[in-house]
């Protein structure tokens, strides 16, 4: 079965995306800062979407068991 494979390498991505929004350089000029938190907040979109994937292919697996 392929599902299970599909969500730990989907957690695997969001685990990094996370760790990439979670280490974000923010500069100190609140100009800058204000961007930076844009771009911040854009990576941890986009882990947490991959979460949702993960967490729904495991919901599938467990339910095709």
């Amino acid at each position: 079965m392929i599902i299970p494979y599909a969500s730990i390498a989907a957690s695997v991505v969001a685990a990094a995306l996370g760790l990439r929004a979670a280490t974000y350089p923010i500069r100190d000029s609140i100009d800058d800062m204000m961007a930076d938190f844009g771009r911040q907040g854009k990576w941890a979109s986009w882990a947490a979407v991959t979460t949702a994937v993960a967490v729904i292919l495991q919901g599938v697996d467990r339910l095709m068991q």
